[in-house]
């Protein structure tokens, strides 16, 4: 009896204490600051021991690249000019003869010894020379406007007409020569203009690589349930009250490897940091961890929540944190 007491006070002694341990994981490039078996309470006689702990996680994180894709527009713009000239002429003469009766003697009028009649002419007045002209001019015009997406259509239609006339007579003795002459000339001008526009678009990226300057940090919590048999219920089996404010959690793989003590039970939870700061801050902290068959309820003690403040004092702050990780060779370019 005596025997299994001693145990079980070393077993409580070795849970109570929390040492820090760093190391770098050079598989993963990830440095790695935690907690060890921060018992959250001490319980001389306890069935299952709970220890909460904390762990960050700091590592390069790769080379960002920034992809910009730019659209460029170009209009190509083609005209096509059709320009078709047409010219017709046509003349026609014509000439007209027409003889006149001559003129007859009165009537009654005798001429010679033997008091024969004379043959009656009839007096038709003198013919007059006549001649006339005249011009006419017509203009027409036809204009007609398509459009599509990318393509223009005018076309334009000049038409102009000029007809000339001229007419002439002339009379001599007893022939009238009447001479006409019509012409009409005909210009006609079609004009069909094209344009085309063609919209033409390329992609243009341009790739923008930053080198980050800065490492970046994950925050855990995780616990270490000994005897290792308590099956954690599947989804949120975290639950943590710092001071009244209510968080969860659910379990998580971190990048870093780990392996669990020997008798332990480990599993991970990502967390903000705000919540770390927290815990190692507040008046009180308690926990809930759900499992399959039922749920351990703890309150976390001053020196467990002492343990949470020195860790943060070891590892937290400005000057702490932008301390190189690895050797240069191990950082990105």
């Amino acid at each position: 009896m005596k025997q299994w007491l001693l145990l079980m006070c070393v077993l409580t002694l070795a849970g109570c204490t929390a040492p820090r341990v760093s190391r770098y994981d050079e598989f993963e490039k990830v440095k790695v600051d935690k907690m060890v078996g921060n018992d959250v309470k001490f319980h001389l006689l306890t069935r299952t021991l709970v220890c909460l702990n904390a762990m960050r996680e700091s590592r390069w994180p790769s080379p960002a690249t920034n992809e910009t894709v730019t659209w460029m527009t170009n209009y190509v713009v083609t005209s096509f000019t059709n320009l078709t000239v047409s010219s017709s002429s046509n003349e026609q003469l014509a000439s007209n003869t027409n003889l006149l009766p001559a003129p007859a003697a009165p009537a009654g009028e005798k001429r010679g010894e033997g008091g024969e009649e004379a043959p009656v002419i009839i007096a038709a007045p003198a013919a007059q020379d006549a001649s006339g002209s005249g011009v006419t001019v017509s203009t027409a015009r036809n204009e007609s406007v398509a459009v599509a997406p990318n393509q223009r259509v005018v076309s334009q239609t000049f038409q102009r007409v000029t007809q000339l006339s001229s007419q002439a007579t002339l009379t001599t003795n007893q022939q009238a020569v009447t001479s006409g002459t019509n012409q009409t000339l005909t210009v006609e001008t079609n004009l069909v203009v094209t344009t085309v526009t063609n919209q033409v678009i390329q992609p243009l990226t341009n790739l923008t690589v930053v080198s980050p300057t800065q490492p970046v940090f994950d925050y855990y919590l995780y616990t270490e349930l000994a005897p290792p048999d308590f099956p954690l219920q599947p989804g949120e089996s975290l639950i943590v009250l710092v001071d009244g404010e209510r968080h969860s959690f659910s379990p998580v793989q971190p990048q870093s490897g780990w392996v669990s003590r020997r008798g332990y039970l480990t599993t991970f939870y990502k967390v903000p940091p705000e919540v770390v700061v927290g815990i190692a801050n507040a008046n009180e902290v308690k926990l809930r961890i759900k499992g399959a068959t039922g749920t351990l309820e703890r309150r976390l003690s001053r020196a467990s929540r002492q343990h949470f403040r020195e860790f943060l004092l070891a590892n937290f702050g400005e000057e702490k944190e932008t301390v190189r990780l690895a050797a240069p060779k191990d950082r990105p370019s």
